[in-house]
């Protein structure tokens, strides 16, 4: 599996909407600041017919060491969880 980075991104929206890389990486930055600004501030984003973006917080939990297999606590925290469009998951079953 590719992965696809923001270099990729950028390089086939230019080519695809006849525009400059630079205008195109200007818009790609800005999106992704306003994405992460708002997650921070604690909102949820929300991309019609792709999926949303959310903070969840992680309860602490027991777990076990993998190498010891003696007992340890996960420790809990804030995690990013993306959550697809119901139009995404019906793409990705096609």
């Amino acid at each position: 599996m590719k992965k696809f980075n923001k270099n990729e991104i950028i390089e086939v929206v230019a080519e695809k909407e006849h525009l400059s890389k630079k205008e195109v990486k200007a818009t790609v930055d800005c999106l992704f600041d306003l994405m992460r600004e708002s997650l921070l501030d604690g909102q949820e984003v929300v991309i019609t017919n792709f999926g949303s973006f959310v903070i969840k917080e992680r309860k602490t939990r027991k777990g076990t060491h993998p190498k010891k297999h003696t007992p340890l606590e996960i420790k809990g925290g804030k995690t990013i969880v993306f959550k697809p469009s119901v139009a995404l998951k019906e793409d990705i079953r096609k």
